[in-house]
């Protein structure tokens, strides 16, 4: 996947600092890991910005198998530290052809460490994308970094809801986007990543580990009131 250049997006789009490798996720036999490890000594080659400074990896479903509503949920432990970014989240199966965001984007769960109580939901589409999604926000008392949580949403024609630990924090509705496209009545995939920097990760910590993981006990699919199907 490297650092976006070759799907024209260097940076991933959003000045990540990050190149994704087949050697930052792993089974340690109870979880998956995903490393997100800085490099220091240009080992890594080159990425867009000049010497590769991060490595990680992302994890996508695309044309192994795909899903349309239902109840999607992951047990999740996020790495603490300012610059961080995990993301658990799905993008439209026509994205070949139509495009960012036409194709539609559900993020289920994105966390930054630099605001380390807050847990992020929101939907991208034409006319609400990047700042302007359609979202919202779960507000705990402790850094989500400090335990296991599960973020999940339901999903079914014409209503998404998010939850953290089976607390619903936001629903959103064809209404919750109007002038514009309700675009998530077709099938998408999975993505899970650990990102670093960028626009919404933003600046590093000073004392930030040189090495940093995702922790994931579960990823889990399920039938929600009658909806739920896997296209592979």
């Amino acid at each position: 996947l490297g650092d976006g250049t070759s799907h024209g997006i260097p940076g991933w789009g959003n000045n990540e600092l990050q190149v994704y490798t087949d050697q930052n996720a792993f089974m340690t036999g109870e979880h998956l890991e995903i490393e997100a490890r800085q490099i220091t000594d240009g080992s890594a080659g080159d990425a867009y910005y000049g010497p590769v400074q991060w490595t990680s990896a992302r994890l996508v479903t695309k044309n192994k198998v795909h899903f349309k509503y239902g109840r999607i949920a992951i047990k999740a432990k996020v790495p603490a530290g300012a610059g961080l970014w995990p993301a658990f989240w799905m993008l439209g199966e026509p994205m070949d052809t139509q495009g960012w965001p036409l194709a539609g984007e559900i993020d289920i769960m994105e966390w930054v460490g630099k605001a380390p109580l807050e847990a992020l939901g929101t939907l991208h589409g034409p006319g609400y994308f990047g700042d302007n999604g359609c979202g919202g926000k779960l507000t705990a008392e402790t850094p989500f970094s400090d335990d296991w949580h599960e973020f999940s949403i339901t999903w079914k024609p014409n209503e998404i809801t998010w939850f953290v630990d089976d607390k619903q924090y936001f629903q959103a509705t064809p209404e919750s986007v109007e002038p514009n496209q309700w675009v998530y009545e077709h099938p998408y995939y999975l993505l899970l990543n650990l990102a670093v920097g960028g626009n919404l990760g933003g600046p590093l910590a000073a004392d930030l580990p040189s090495s940093n993981k995702l922790l994931v006990e579960y990823i889990r699919i399920f039938e929600f009131q009658g909806f739920g199907e896997v296209i592979k």
